[in-house]
């Protein structure tokens, strides 16, 4: 008999399914190692969408973006070179709706997943904010983060490249997401790790231009 969660994996990564859907997928991996590993293997598939240009996700056809995602799900065991298509297809109509900052489920009312806020404490004098919800998965741990740029009459329209750091008990320093912010706007780009959120020590975010440390958390 198929397995009828098979092909839940990359939705399930990129926050594409339903609450109940999202539930009873993730009962099913506690009791099924090959879906738990499909969606391990998968779990960097976020990470290379945040990336990557934001215009990219607004073509109709980004040029190099399937290519890139395809040759990611044709690494996995078992599966065909339509599985790959299917799954670069799904991630990128979910990067279109993650570019207007808002996923919908079925009941048509915006979802927020649980997990721990925290909030990143200024470390130089910038107008930047952030926050970010950390969820727990089978899997690792997904880091959802809201940056805000603030706006002054002084501000240039300029936008500037940032990244978020993820330092585990270990010391070990990974980069795990990038993205770019103008004045005025926020952004909502999201992470993910293998690395279980107890094992995660600091959070920062940095500029890319300078590799200046500009807020941070520890946990």
């Amino acid at each position: 008999m198929s397995d009828p969660f098979r092909e839940y994996d990359a939705a399930y990564l990129l926050g594409a399914l339903s609450p109940g859907d999202r539930r009873a997928f993730e009962e099913h991996l506690a009791g099924c190692p090959e879906c738990a590993a499909s969606v391990a293997t998968l779990a960097g598939v976020p990470g290379v969408l945040a990336v990557l240009p934001q215009e990219w996700a607004l073509e109709p056809q980004a040029p190099n973006l399937m290519p890139k995602l395809a040759r990611e799900a044709e690494r996995r065991e078992r599966r065909t070179k339509r599985r790959a298509l299917i799954t670069a297809a799904a991630a990128v109509a979910t990067a279109v709706v993650a570019s207007v900052g808002l996923l919908m489920p079925r009941d048509g009312q915006p979802h927020e997943q649980p997990g721990q806020v925290v909030s990143l404490a200024q470390l130089v004098t910038t107008k930047l904010h952030a926050k970010v919800r950390i969820v727990d998965e089978p899997w690792g741990t997904t880091i959802q983060t809201t940056c805000m740029y603030d706006r002054s009459p002084s501000s240039s329209t300029r936008a500037r490249g940032y990244a978020l750091f993820v330092t585990d008990s270990r010391g070990e320093v990974t980069q795990v997401a990038t993205w770019s912010a103008s004045p005025g706007s926020i952004a909502t780009p999201t992470a993910t790790t293998k690395l279980p959120r107890g094992e995660i020590r600091v959070l920062d975010i940095r500029s890319t231009e300078s590799g200046r440390v500009l807020l941070k958390a520890s946990l």
